[in-house]
């Protein structure tokens, strides 16, 4: 048989009775229960009563114990409707009701036969309470249940805290001596602690570091691992300098502050020590800095920055200053930093002297003859008339009026020079700081002009004023005068002169007419950028462009038109060659064609759009200070309306009446006299030379190139200008239009089409060698470029 004891308690000092006794069941007395499988005599369990709160205790391992279906290994706090079991078989109901507990056992065998002996004693368990769960609310025993319900709450608030509690783990380096969190207490498990969520400061030292203070806040979703690094304190190094002067401390160059206490903070480390005084020489030191706090001492010597100064002037009572700030008076000695240093003497009636010394330290320096020169006066001149030059012992200083600072007491010269006057000269003498005015009068001095003109009763200027007839005697003064000479229908002349008092001068004039005025100031000839060169043409009386319809070889665009050019106009001598347009374009090539190259500097440039042809003559324009010619319209280049004086491309006008009239006794149907094909080799054209590429060349003809030649390298026509209608096509300035029925309406000089979408192209080029084309009445357009395709320039000579 097994058996279950009942252990009292006392409740006054809440010490548990060890006296046992057995449990009662179902009546008075020790109840035998008996348990399968278990020893006669072997106690069970025990039952105790702590605080009027009921608890099961296993008492021997050999019997398994349940407790609500759970292996019992521990005390387990015991309340109503509790399940005990026993072994394989016995099971306690524990119920309370009111002030009493009733067991009832169930499946207990009961015993065999009556029990040979009594029970032995009760032995003296050893009881523990149970450490886990909270003791039941009382039944009907004997309790203090105000203690109940507060440990209730208190387990209730310990569950409350696990469940919203953080585990944080602090982790500090180096290991701190002391360690605080401050907030809200916390529980320490498993190498973390539990923290409430909120806000913490943290506080940690450690010797030599310095001391941690860190607000922290906890939250759920926060770090749960913080890492902190204590800062280890600086060494306290102490300077000690003989002499004991205010200095500068410079740590690897860097300067370092004192504390209150008189030391300087510096890492722990090798450094190298500067010290700096205003009156020293730097010394320099390489410490080894122990750092964390601990103080240390370095002692330097410094050596004096400063030389002394002996000084004295003539005369003495100078004051001295130096850098600008006051030194003394001399004679003195004073010391100087080493430097250059400014010295500064000044003394009333004297002028200021200064003084850049370079001062070595340690090394005297002595000024005994400083000599401050009197002071300056000032001289103010005047003269009549004014704007003469004047000159101080044989200096330039300017013109009338002004004022002159002459050294005082020494005599100067002075000499007023003044185109047509005679020069006056004068010594004179300033006292120190005083102004001396002095007026002087230069005379005038005459020459004499004999002056005629023709026409006689031309009207005659001197210096734009009116003067007397324009032939006769003038007496000017000495200094350049203009004298100009007009008369109506004739050219103004101006003439500069500058009469000599010493011997007369004739001046004969023969005014021009308007006219012959303009002729005479057009040059024939122009040479410009790069050596281009541009003749002059003269229009003559009306002529007829195009050809007639039983002309061989016309074309039917080739229209009669009736024409008249009223302004001479400059046309170039040949075409612009690879050289010239690489002064405005360096980075354009023209290539090669039919296997030549066609990019000497010498051969006429090709490759090039009508547009690129009117940007080269705008630049052009520029370099000549004339208007531009054309203007950009976008990507386009479009002519000013009307055409101004700047430099442009030929109107179809012009080209057509140079090429077949100009110098020429009648017009001209080919570039040379007499019919096709020519009959000397007289311009580059499509010839023998590269017959194996063009099926029209002129016949039995060799003009010595397969492409483009050198430009003036033929003879020039009759007008002087060479290659037109040969060598490369031209671009001209006109769009082109055809002009049918236009024979008998003549235009005068006409600039072609407001728009359009092609520009007119005349003249052959080395691709040509046909009767149609070599024609000078041939017209061609394009608006692309091409390898046979150049221009002129041209402009108007006004």
């Amino acid at each position: 048989m097994s058996r279950l004891y009942f252990i009292c308690d006392h409740r006054g000092d809440r010490q548990l009775d060890e006296t046992a006794l057995p449990l009662q069941v179902g009546g008075e007395g020790p109840a035998d229960l008996v348990v399968p499988g278990v020893d006669a005599g072997v106690v069970a369990a025990y039952i105790a009563v702590a605080d009027g709160h009921p608890y099961l205790q296993p008492a021997d391992a050999a019997v398994t114990l349940y407790h609500n279906h759970e292996r019992v290994t521990g005390s387990r706090w015991l309340k109503s409707g509790d399940r005990v079991q026993v072994g394989r078989a016995g099971l306690l109901l524990w119920q309370v009701k009111g002030d009493q507990v009733f067991v009832r056992a169930e499946r207990f065998e009961p015993p065999a036969a009556p029990p040979p002996t009594a029970p032995a004693e009760p032995r003296r368990p050893t009881l523990a309470l149970p450490v886990a769960g909270t003791p039941p609310a009382p039944g009907g025993l004997p309790v203090r249940r105000h203690w109940i319900g507060a440990l209730v709450a208190l387990l209730a608030l310990a569950a409350l805290f696990v469940l919203i509690a953080v585990p944080v783990a602090i982790e500090i380096e180096p290991a701190p001596e002391t360690q605080t969190l401050h907030g809200l207490p916390g529980v320490p498990l498993a190498g973390r602690t539990l923290l409430l969520p909120g806000s913490y400061r943290l506080e940690a030292q450690r010797t030599g570091y310095r001391p941690l203070e860190q607000a922290l806040t906890v939250s759920r979703d926060g770090p749960r691992e913080l890492h902190y690094r204590l800062e280890e304190l600086p060494g306290r190094l102490r300077v000690r300098l003989a002499p004991a002067v205010s200095y500068t401390l410079l740590v690897d160059g860097t300067p370092v502050e004192p504390t209150a206490e008189g030391h300087h903070p510096v890492a722990r480390g090798r450094h190298l020590l500067r010290v700096e005084s205003e009156r020293h020489l730097p010394a320099e030191a390489a410490v080894e800095v122990a750092g964390f706090g601990q103080p240390q001492s370095v002692a330097l010597s410094l050596r004096p920055a400063w030389a002394e100064l002996t000084l004295d002037s003539q005369p003495t009572g100078a004051v001295v200053e130096v850098d600008g700030a006051p030194l003394g008076m001399t004679p003195l000695t004073a010391e100087l930093l080493q430097g250059t240093r400014r010295l500064t003497l000044a003394m009333p009636g004297h002028k200021t002297v200064q003084l850049d010394l370079p001062v070595t330290a340690g090394t005297p320096l002595r000024l005994d003859d400083v000599v401050l020169p009197p002071a300056d006066g000032t001289l103010a001149l005047t003269s009549t008339p004014a704007g003469a030059t004047v000159t101080v012992d044989g200096l330039y200083r300017g013109t009338t009026p002004l004022e002159l600072a002459l050294t005082a007491g020494e005599p100067h010269r002075l000499r007023l020079t003044l185109s047509g006057h005679r020069p006056v000269e004068q010594a004179v003498e300033v006292e120190p700081e005083r102004t001396r005015e002095l007026a002087l009068a230069l005379p005038a001095e005459l020459g004499t002009l004999f002056v005629s003109a023709t026409p006689a009763d031309a009207e005659l200027l001197i210096d734009g004023q009116p003067a007397a007839a324009a032939t006769g005697r003038l007496r000017l003064s000495t200094r350049e005068h203009t004298l100009e000479f007009r008369r109506d229908g004739y050219a103004s002349e101006r003439v500069k002169v500058t009469p000599n008092a010493t011997a007369s001068q004739r001046i004969d004039v023969t005014l021009q007419t308007v006219a012959a005025a303009r002729a005479a100031a057009t040059p024939q000839r122009l040479t410009v950028a790069g050596g281009l060169q541009l003749e002059l043409v003269r229009p003559g009386g009306p002529f007829r462009m195009g050809a007639s319809r039983r002309e061989a070889g016309r074309r039917a665009n080739e229209s009669p038109r009736l024409v008249r050019l009223t302004q001479p106009f400059y046309l170039g001598v040949t075409e612009v060659t690879n050289a010239q347009y690489r002064q405005f374009d360096p980075a354009h090539a023209s290539g090669s064609g039919e296997g030549v190259p066609l990019d000497g500097d010498d051969q006429p440039v090709v490759g090039v759009t009508w547009d690129d042809a009117a940007r080269y003559c705008n630049w052009l324009s520029r370099q000549q200070g004339l208007p531009e010619a054309y203007v950009a319209d976008g990507e386009r280049m479009v002519a000013v309306t009307p055409l101004n004086g700047g430099y442009r491309l030929p109107t179809e006008a012009e080209w057509a009446y140079v090429a077949r009239v100009h110098g020429r006794p009648e017009p001209v149907r080919y570039p040379w006299a007499g019919g096709y094909p020519p009959p000397a080799v007289v311009g580059n054209y499509a010839d023998a030379r590269i017959a194996d590429t063009l099926a029209d060349t002129v016949p039995n003809y060799d003009d010595g190139y397969r492409a483009s030649a050198p430009v003036g390298r033929f003879a020039p026509q009759p007008g002087g200008f060479h290659d037109l209608g040969g060598n490369v096509a031209e671009w001209l300035h006109d769009y082109y239009a055809v002009y049918p029925d236009a024979a008998e309406r003549q235009v005068t000089d006409p600039t072609g089409p407001a728009a359009g979408e092609h520009h007119v192209v005349r003249g052959a080029s080395w691709r040509f060698g046909s009767v149609t084309e070599l024609r000078l009445t041939y017209r061609d357009y394009s608006r692309t470029a091409r390898d046979d395709l150049g221009f002129r320039v041209a402009r108007y000579a006004r």
